[in-house]
């Protein structure tokens, strides 16, 4: 009697017994391109300009006529949003102040989160790559807006902002850097 082996007991054909050949290793990720570089400064420079408008914007805006009707159209009416202004905001002093400790705190969390990006970008995340295009679609539209708004305060950083972002942008997706942060992949090969 000729002996075969175990007998596999599932259907189908018995599963290989030979251990399976190693994983493909990862390829190398080569130095940071000099696109990558320049990239992450202007990005730094994107940043700090943004911050510099948000925070002008922020100060322009407090005590200002237009904050003053903001706050009284809110008040007015019955529904649930005048309710809870005229609860919570006694005075115009104490909305503008929340108003604009609120504007402050948005900005450091927006310089966190955009300086955390950036660090990623900086370490060959793709997928920071990727996000940091959203952020130089709103960066963008902030210059724009900024540029119809009259101020220069916050106008003349938020549309160098703009400029430098296109740069930043450009550079982050050249073929260069798009080997560095997807290594192996098609696109980078293009």
């Amino acid at each position: 009697m000729h002996h075969q082996g175990p007998v596999w007991p599932g259907p189908g054909p018995q599963p290989p017994t030979w251990p399976a050949p190693p994983p493909v290793p990862k390829p190398e990720r080569g130095p940071r391109p000099d696109d990558v570089k320049l990239s992450v400064q202007l990005w730094i420079f994107v940043i700090i300009t943004s911050a510099i408008s948000r925070v002008a914007q922020a100060f322009s805006t407090r005590g200002s006529d237009e904050l003053r009707e903001q706050f009284d159209r809110m008040r007015e009416g019955d529904g649930i949003i005048a309710r809870t202004s005229r609860e919570q905001y006694k005075t115009f002093e104490q909305y503008d102040t929340t108003t604009f400790v609120l504007a402050i705190v948005m900005v450091v969390v927006g310089v966190a989160i955009a300086a955390g990006l950036v660090y990623f970008l900086w370490r060959g995340q793709n997928w920071a790559r990727l996000v940091l295009q959203f952020v130089a679609a709103f960066v963008l539209v902030q210059g724009v807006l900024a540029f119809f708004s009259g101020n220069a305060t916050i106008a003349v950083p938020a549309i160098l902002a703009a400029i430098a972002v296109v740069g930043a942008i450009i550079c982050a997706n050249s073929r260069d850097s798009l080997a560095y942060v997807s290594p192996g992949s098609a696109a980078a090969r293009r």
